[in-house]
């Protein structure tokens, strides 16, 4: 007994893997541009870091605004919430944070200025000791840029690198005291540029 077959076109066959091709070709694309862009991020790293490690050493005392962070930095891995202390200036962190809030007078900011001192460096102390910095001890610091914020004042541009090879970048402002230079913040970026508080209004 004779079982016709039917045969597919080849023009039909080349169609269907052409389509094949197609839809797998575009399934990957993405996952090929994603694997080159990690191996261009890893590349751009490698070199900055590179970069990084031939800047200057900084010398970890009070003299030079970078020195005071890196102060300020060993005290709070060493969880020594005092010696951290001593590193801050929280009465020049006040004294901005109530002038860009733009909610007092003047008068009112020098009578609200001692409390608010206070209540910040009680808000820090409180923070430290919930907050412990753990697993950050073999990170490294390194200080890219130095500008003048105001009169006693400079704002850093730092990049730690954690333990795990990541770039976390930030701004600080430090400022210049009778016993040397003292961390005062990090400066958040607002609409009307780095301020103390991301609610400034001017």
């Amino acid at each position: 007994m004779h079982i016709p077959t039917f045969k597919r076109p080849l023009s039909g066959i080349v169609r269907m893997n052409f389509g094949i091709i197609s839809v797998l070709f575009i399934a990957v694309l993405p996952l090929a541009a994603y694997a080159f862009q990690r191996v261009a991020t890893r590349r751009r790293r490698r070199q900055e870091l590179a970069e990084l490690k031939a800047l200057p050493p900084v010398k970890m005392d009070f003299s030079t605004p970078e020195g005071a962070i890196l102060c300020f930095e060993n005290a709070s891995l060493a969880n020594d919430i005092d010696a951290a202390v001593a590193c801050r200036d929280f009465a020049t962190e006040a004294k901005l944070w109530l002038k860009e809030r733009g909610d007092f007078d003047e008068e009112l900011q020098r009578d609200a200025l001692p409390e608010m001192t206070k209540t910040m460096e009680r808000t820090f102390r409180e923070s430290q000791a919930k907050h412990p910095r753990v697993g950050w001890d073999s990170a490294q610091s390194y200080f890219v840029k130095r500008e003048q914020y105001g009169p006693g004042l400079a704002a850093i541009g730092e990049i730690t690198v954690g333990p795990d090879g990541s770039f976390f970048r930030q701004r600080i402002l430090v400022a210049e005291t009778l016993t040397g230079w003292r961390v005062v913040c990090p400066l958040v970026l607002t609409p009307y540029g780095w301020k103390v508080t991301p609610h400034a209004s001017k």
